[in-house]
């Protein structure tokens, strides 16, 4: 029953869609993101935000651990990071690589 789904925790959401057939994190997150809005997703599963992620952090090659621990200071407000970061790679930006200011 998806309209019983916007009154669940992201948890419960997670762990009753990933009980369907063929419905995995990847999915139950975008759904959490994208459909119902919800504002602490980090979908490190997906490869555009782990393509903005290595691009704005410089990594090579990030381990979910380090995904996870370096996002940490984004909560409660991860899903907002993620869409500037997929905004960030629809833009293009990605391609150069990003020039902070100095301390």
């Amino acid at each position: 029953d998806l309209g019983a789904l916007p009154a669940l925790s992201d948890e419960e959401i997670m762990k009753r869609l990933t009980s369907l057939r063929g419905v995995g994190s990847w999915t139950a997150k975008m759904y959490l993101l994208f459909v119902l809005g919800r504002e602490d997703v980090l979908p490190f599963e997906d490869a555009a935000f782990m393509q903005s992620f290595r691009w704005l952090c410089g990594l090579k090659a990030p381990s979910r651990q380090t995904v996870i621990r370096r996002c940490n200071k984004w909560k409660p407000y991860s899903s907002v990071a993620a869409r500037y970061l997929y905004r960030a790679l629809d833009m293009g930006m990605t391609r150069t690589p990003l020039m902070l200011p100095a301390p």
